[in-house]
């Protein structure tokens, strides 16, 4: 674990003396997000440090103990970690456990949304549409893995047509995410999806459009669309200037526009969700929508989405870390 030094920063207009708070950026992780996490990590700091607060950070590379010990006494911590376990409620357990105050969703909410099929599971008895989906568990030896392993997934496969989307069931930034055409790439896919974990989600594909929606604090923000450059979303999609084209607030009928933003903020609702999250949905040529995922850490980089969203209501990139913080602060002692 890497401590960056906390300093002092001139007050700002906007913060008063008394309120310059010890505020930490916890960010890094040893997933496949943890690059992300960084660039997350530092615009956070540097809004912090334009908005008057007693900025600093902590780099997260795996040692919870040390991490927590590290975080102790400051005012408030900042999490910028996304997917693994910065996402997955572990950091937040442990957090909750030595009282330090927080950022983001508590610890069951957070295990709660990047668990994808437990998610799909509260969305169905939620009347949240979502795309059909079956639910693997690959042998310890993910790499011959097949579909004839799995007479659920050849059911699923005769009664849904391809393409199918392949995803593990803990992962974030679509990594580890395919789309496949054909029985042979269903194959390819399960033998390569395991390197992120055991539990695998096969899921209809919905064709269409891509929306997604932030919820700040109950308040749903207003839809973006991504338009990528490849065939869907991906990573390299996500994260490179020029492969999407974005629009906010998205071109949709108003009851559309009305009835996505509920179902989003439905969701942030049955999990228990706090602060800001962002849900991801598909809409299908005939105006159907479905949710894919609720993402309790969403990106924070100068690519991401959420952003977009809050500067759709002449929210700036400062102004939306200030509304977090305050939401926080707002919950008290962490719970």
């Amino acid at each position: 674990m890497t401590v960056l030094l906390t300093c002092g920063h001139t007050l700002s207009d906007t913060v008063n003396p008394t309120d310059a708070l010890r505020i930490t950026v916890l960010m890094g992780g040893t997933n496949s997000e943890s690059a992300v996490s960084l660039d997350s990590g530092k615009r956070v700091l540097e809004a912090l440090e334009s908005l008057g607060y007693r900025a600093g950070s902590v780099i997260y590379e795996g040692d919870l103990a040390a991490t927590i010990q590290a975080l102790r006494g400051h005012d408030l911590v900042f999490i910028a970690l996304h997917g693994g376990d910065g996402e997955d409620g572990t950091v937040q357990a442990a957090l909750e456990g030595a009282r330090i105050s927080f950022t983001g969703s508590g610890s069951q909410a957070s295990r709660l949304a990047m668990d994808k099929k437990g998610a799909k599971d509260r969305m169905v008895a939620a009347g949240i549409a979502t795309p059909p989906w079956v639910n693997l568990m690959l042998p310890g030896a993910p790499t011959g893995a097949s579909i004839g392993l799995f007479p659920e997934l050849t059911t699923f496969c005769d009664e849904h047509p391809y393409p199918l989307v392949v995803k593990p069931n803990h992962e974030g930034s679509t990594v580890g995410v395919s789309i496949v055409q054909t029985s042979t790439q269903l194959d390819a896919a399960l033998s390569t999806v395991g390197v992120f974990g055991s539990q695998v989600l096969v899921e209809a594909y919905v064709p269409g459009r891509e929306l997604t929606v932030t919820i700040l604090d109950h308040r749903p923000l207003p839809i973006v669309e991504i338009v990528p450059k490849h065939a869907y979303y991906d990573y390299e999609s996500k994260y490179t200037d020029g492969m999407s084209e974005y629009f906010v607030p998205a071109e949709l009928p108003e009851p559309t526009t009305l009835a996505i933003q509920d179902a989003a903020l439905r969701l942030y609702e049955v999990l228990g969700c706090r602060h800001y999250s962002r849900v991801d949905f598909r809409l299908n040529p005939a105006g159907e929508f479905f949710c894919l995922e609720l993402n309790t850490l969403p990106g924070l980089t100068a690519h991401s989405l959420t952003p977009m969203a809050a500067s759709a209501v002449d929210l700036d990139f400062n102004g939306l870390i200030d509304q977090i913080i305050k939401h926080a602060l707002a919950t008290g002692q962490a719970e």
